[in-house]
């Protein structure tokens, strides 16, 4: 096993394959620590696929290295307790994630103030709007300061004012945590530190490199 330096997932010719679609193929990369990692592609390229396999949810063939430590993921659609306060929602996230009982109350006030979620702490999740979800699911992510952050479309359902919001958010995080970010939208993202990987057809591609990596 290759020794990691920082925070990084080192992936070997991973290949995962479905019975009726191609998944990903013989998929060899490195994300790292101290600049933002975009992941492009169209819908059904593989890129929610990758983000499963680093995950662990799917078995897969090939390696993955990655240090062990809590992964904070926000996918594109989080299927949301209808019933449960946002607030109970959180506080139970962040108590999976082992954060310390002293500071995740505060880390949780801090996150929703900052989203202007503040008012709604003790809604169910029935009675919020798409983008007020969307930022829940953004929030639960962050909760205890995550080695690593995947966050898979995180701007969609979002208003303006959010987006500025959650891009100003990565910028920060980004020097000090591991960050992949799956969006069709790269343009948006204008950190200079930033890495653009294409999945295509089950491949990824460098940006603007017809060379496999």
């Amino acid at each position: 096993m290759s020794t990691l330096t920082n925070t990084a997932i080192e992936i070997k010719n991973v290949t995962k394959k479905y019975h009726n679609q191609a998944g990903i193929h013989l998929v060899n990369v490195k994300f790292e620590s101290g600049k933002l990692n975009l992941l492009v592609g169209k819908n059904g390229s593989g890129k929610t696929t990758l983000i499963k396999c680093i995950m662990g949810v799917v078995r897969y063939e090939g390696v993955i290295n990655k240090q062990r430590s809590t992964i904070g993921y926000a996918p594109e659609d989080y299927v949301m307790p209808y019933f449960m306060s946002v607030w109970d929602f959180l506080n139970s996230i962040g108590k999976i994630k082992d954060s310390p009982s002293a500071t995740l109350h505060s880390e949780i006030d801090e996150h929703l103030t900052y989203f202007e979620m503040q008012n709604h702490a003790h809604q169910s999740f029935g009675t919020l709007s798409n983008g007020m979800r969307q930022k829940v699911n953004l929030i639960q992510a962050f909760l205890n300061h995550p080695k690593t952050i995947i966050l898979d479309e995180p701007l969609h359902g979002l208003d303006d004012i959010s987006k500025v919001k959650i891009l100003k958010l990565i910028s920060q995080r980004m020097k000090e945590s591991l960050i992949i970010v799956s969006t069709h939208y790269p343009e948006l993202y204008k950190t200079r530190k930033k890495t653009l990987y294409v999945m295509e057809d089950g491949m990824l591609y460098e940006r603007n490199s017809q060379t496999t990596i």
